[in-house]
Parts: structure tokens; C-alpha cells; sequence
């Protein structure tokens, strides 16, 4: 189904009535269903620009993301307008997960009757979710889609940009603005935010709890793109299997994944000094205090594929990388990983070491020229140019 924004819709300004009439198609709303709608349609698209990123934060999403995200809320709204005959009226939580249902049984086709991607049932899945937040209702399908059903061999990787991209993405995600550089609202907002993190009294809240940042995401991608691990060894990787003074993790072949060999990975100085500051903020959390876990998820869980490709979503989001054509999850770290160590050195048997590969075969798939190689021999081939 067609869908138009107008052409006037700028960034960051509010939208006039007859604005937000222009998003909804005439033929499919009478005058009085638009009056009526009007306002709810009002109240996501400013939400989504303000705060649908990460509400917390009252962080927005990027002008770019605007768009496709009311899209799809409003495709949905006029699958049930027909469906219900409710014209005008906002969409259900029970609605939604019928149609959530509906996408998991490829009940709910594309126009010539193909069924949406796994990718694409995800992101219908997280405009809905943005679009109750946006009316002050929490609604948590019971049915997830991951990113990607693609197999690890065709998961692309990041580039040296992106992989850099990414470590700043973690830590931009995991800090406060500066306690002195906010408004009295904001202050008060943020002060409620980290009441409900840290669980202290809003107003023993202070400008050194503003100071402490989790250094538990940016620990965890430094990490990742040090030794690429699987999500499983994300999974069993424990403080006693740290040797931060010589820089290391010594994995025992019982914790090893897809063998059993043991194997001694390197880090880098970054990921020392993220770890040792981690490691001194877990001494502080209660649900670190009977578990040897190094990273534990929101629900006090070790991560696995099913919270870092979420996670890695994000992180994308945050850095502003596009698929563009690609298929990346979490697997792209490790993928990237093998792939500058072979760039760099040249050598099959270092990619098997770093990647803890029992077989140079296995370490082969990552032998292939970067897309920076690539562009250097093209450029290469110009000569004295033009």
C-alpha cells in the first residue's frame, strides 16, 4: 500500500492540523474518521521523533526513520479499519497480536501475495511497540522475529569504520549529558531514570551518580571485536577465565565452542582497562554478587544470540549504519574480526588462533580482500587518471 509523508515535513518542527490530515489517504477515511484520528496520528509521529528511540532518554529516531516506522503503523491501521469496519479508531493491544500472529503464519502478505521476510516481520513488530509506547501503553508481543534468518556463511561483516562506529555506539548508550548542561526538566527527568537504575530515592539522586557510566556494553563490544566469539562463548565466559594482567582470556576447552580445545585469546589494552572498570562497578550490583558471569542482561541472564542480535540491532541504530544491501547480526563482529586478521597478516593459521578454529579450512572463509583492499587495487588501476 502506498504511503506519503508532504514534502514540507521538516525536521524538528511541530506539526499543524492540516499537516498531519495530508498523511492520511482520502479515499480510505471520511472527514470526521480524519478528525478523529487526527490527534493519535499527531502524538506518534512527535513521539517518534522525540522520544520512540529510547524513551528513557527521550531520544528520537533519525528523520530517516521517521517515515518507514509511521508507515507501517499506518498499514497496519488500515488492515483492521477493513477488517473491523472501525475506521478511525486506534489500534488494539489484542489487535496486535492477532496481527502479529497473522505475520508469523504468513497470513499477512505482500500486495502480490508474498510473505514479509523475517527482517521485515521484526521492524512492523518494533513500530508497534513504538506506536503504544507513544499512547502510554506497554504492550510485549509474545511472538519475537530476529533480525535475519540468513545463515552464519552469508552474514556480512562491519568495516574497520563500522567497528569503531560500533564501540562508540556503546558507549554513547550507556552515558548520561552532563549533569551542569541540562534544563531543570531534563535534570529532573534523567534524575527519575537513574533513581529507578541505580534504586536509590530521586532525591538522593546527585551529580556523582551522574558520573557513573555502565561500562558493561562497551567492555562487552571491545571485547567482541578483539576475539569474535560466538554468541555461545558470550554466554560462558566467566571473571576466573580473565588474566587482565597479561591481558588475556584463557578459555578451557570444556567452555570452547564447536571444540574441545583450550585456548588462550588476546586483548587489547582497550579491553583491559574497560574490563578492570567493569569488573569494579560488578562489585557494586547485587545480581553480580553470586554470579561469575562477566556480562549479565537486564533480566540478570548471560547474554545469548536471542539478547545480543537486539542488542547488535541497536548498537546499528545508534551508529547510524545501514544494511544497505547486507545481512548483518552479531555473527558481523566475528566475521570482521577474521577478516582484518587475515588483511593484516596474511596468514591462515593466525585467523584460526584468534578465531579458535581447529582447522585452517574453517579459518579459509574469512581469506577474502576487505572492501578497503578492494578499493586500493581499483585505485590502483586508474594511473595518472583523467
Amino acid at each position: 500500500m502506498d504511503f506519503w509523508l508532504p514534502v514540507r515535513w521538516a525536521p524538528n518542527k511541530p506539526l499543524r492540523m492540516d499537516e498531519v490530515l495530508e498523511f492520511i489517504d482520502p479515499d480510505e477515511l471520511n472527514r470526521q474518521q480524519k478528525e478523529i484520528f487526527a490527534s493519535v496520528w499527531e502524538n506518534l509521529v512527535d513521539y517518534v521523533r522525540t522520544q520512540g528511540k529510547n524513551p528513557d532518554r527521550n531520544v528520537g529516531y533519525a528523520e530517516s526513520n521517521v517515515r518507514p516506522i509511521c508507515r507501517r503503523v499506518y498499514q497496519i491501521h488500515i488492515h483492521y479499519w477493513k477488517k473491523t469496519g472501525e475506521y478511525g479508531s486506534p489500534l488494539r493491544t489484542e489487535q496486535a497480536d492477532e496481527f502479529v500472529t497473522a505475520l508469523n503464519e504468513d497470513k499477512y502478505l505482500k500486495k502480490f501475495g508474498e510473505p514479509y521476510s523475517e527482517c521485515s516481520k521484526r521492524k512492523f513488530v518494533n513500530a508497534l511497540v513504538v506506536f503504544f509506547n507513544s499512547r502510554g501503553k506497554k504492550w510485549n508481543p509474545e511472538i519475537k522475529f530476529n533480525r535475519t534468518t540468513a545463515s552464519k556463511s552469508s552474514i556480512d561483516p562491519l568495516t574497520i569504520d563500522e567497528r569503531e562506529r560500533i564501540l562508540a555506539a556503546a558507549t554513547e548508550i550507556s552515558s548520561l549529558p552532563s549533569y551542569k548542561n541540562v534544563s531543570p526538566e531534563e535534570r529532573d527527568r534523567y534524575s527519575r531514570y537513574l533513581s529507578q537504575k541505580l534504586g536509590k530515592p530521586k532525591s538522593d539522586i546527585g551529580p556523582e551518580d551522574w558520573e557513573r557510566q555502565s561500562w558493561k556494553i562497551s567492555s562487552l563490544i571491545s571485547v567482541s571485536l578483539d576475539i569474535g566469539p560466538r554468541a555461545a562463548l558470550i554466554n560462558r565466559l566467566l571473571w576466573n577465565m580473565l588474566n587482565l594482567e597479561r591481558g588475556c582470556v584463557n578459555i578451557p576447552g570444556s567452555v570452547a565452542v564447536k571444540n574441545n580445545q583450550k585456548w588462550k585469546s588476546a586483548l587489547t589494552e582497550r579491553s583491559v582497562r574497560l574490563l578492570t572498570k567493569w569488573r569494579e562497578q560488578c562489585k557494586t550490583l547485587d545480581k553480580y554478587q553470586d554470579d561469575d558471569h562477566i556480562w549479565l542482561n537486564r533480566n540478570g541472564n548471560p547474554y545469548c544470540s536471542r539478547t545480543l542480535n537486539p542488542l547488535f540491532d541497536k548498537l546499528l541504530d545508534e551508529a547510524g549504519i545501514s544494511e544497505s544491501g547486507r545481512k548483518l547480526s552479531w555473527h558481523s563482529i566475528r566475521h570482521s574480526t577474521g577478516r582484518y586478521a587475515y588483511a593484516q597478516t596474511e596468514d591462515l593459521e593466525a585467523v584460526a588462533e584468534i578465531l579458535r578454529h581447529t582447522s585452517l579450512e574453517s579459518a579459509r572463509r574469512y581469506a577474502h580482500p576487505s572492501i578497503e583492499m578492494k578499493r586500493d587495487v581499483v585505485e590502483s588501476l586508474q594511473g595518472g587518471g583523467i
